[in-house]
């Protein structure tokens, strides 16, 4: 398998483990969803800055360091909390599932917007990704949680353009994978602290000693898996990356979310709409 394979397929169990973190995490604290991204984030930036700094590599110039701010304000920055709020909602099986759809997103933009290849195929693999979210959404006894689909499809449509947009920037540049992951992760933890400020206004520190213990590992994760991804993306298309990272992502956290959190994690119909999307990843990645 090429080197970004094993890079995507390494990212998507550190996305899975992430998930399952929040999770527990979310559980445990109480937390606003918003505040437990915003921690996460930041500490991730922290991490990712330090291994950048010890690599050795050269820090990037002005060029490099506003196009990777653009993909951090983009995801993670304006979709975190979003994620989040959804693994609260609905659990982090079926927000990793629906999440999965970011593939599909992610090659129709590539196509659109890098000239990616086009073939009739790749119509065959979104159909199948459609038909699993749709199993997702008309679950029985989640209706009052559809808010928490909406919010993981959002979040699958901002990872997608995240993922292109740090394609067309890491096509020919130089810059580690790391110092463009701390460029992200510091642009989204700024991005976030805004919204912070704006939703909780003087209640901010309280609310952040309260989440910061049990965010710390989910912090830790992140800062590995996003430059993991990017470097991934750097070496190897789009539409092979995504639907890789997403597949590993899926399998770890059905595995994790049922182990943790018990059958309702892996139930049947959860199974089956992990393998239509998988498989529909599958076939646009073979297309």
């Amino acid at each position: 398998m090429e080197t970004a394979g094993v890079l995507a397929l390494i990212s998507g169990v550190c996305w899975a483990l992430n998930i399952t973190i929040v999770k527990w995490a979310l559980n445990r604290s109480n937390s606003s969803p918003l505040i437990g991204a915003t921690v996460g984030v930041s500490i991730a930036a922290i991490v990712s800055l330090v291994v950048a700094v010890s690599s050795g590599g050269s820090i990037p110039d002005a060029d490099v360091l506003w196009k990777f701010a653009i993909v951090g304000v983009i995801a993670p920055g304006s979709s975190q909390g979003l994620f989040v709020s959804s693994i609260g909602a609905i659990g982090p099986s079926r927000t990793s599932i629906l999440i999965g759809t970011s593939p599909v997103f992610s090659v129709l933009l590539a196509i659109a917007f890098l000239d990616e290849s086009w073939k009739t195929t790749i119509m065959a693999g979104t159909f199948l990704t459609v038909v699993g979210g749709i199993m997702i959404s008309w679950e029985k006894g989640i209706n009052f949680r559809h808010i928490g689909i909406l919010f993981a499809l959002a979040t699958a449509v901002s990872f997608a353009i995240r993922d292109v947009v740090a394609r067309h920037f890491n096509v020919g540049t130089e810059t580690s994978s790391w110092w463009s992951g701390a460029i992200v992760l510091i642009a989204a933890g700024f991005t976030l602290w805004v919204f912070v400020g704006i939703r909780f206004r003087k209640k901010w520190r309280t609310e952040t000693r309260r989440a910061f213990p049990e965010f710390i590992p989910s912090g830790i994760l992140i800062g590995l898996a996003l430059p993991l991804l990017l470097e991934a993306l750097n070496k190897g298309e789009v539409k092979l990356v995504a639907p890789l990272a997403l597949a590993a992502q899926n399998i770890a956290i059905v595995l994790l979310g049922g182990w943790f959190f018990g059958a309702r994690e892996r139930s049947s119909r959860v199974l089956l709409a992990m393998a239509f999307i998988l498989l529909g990843g599958i076939v646009v990645t073979i297309a």
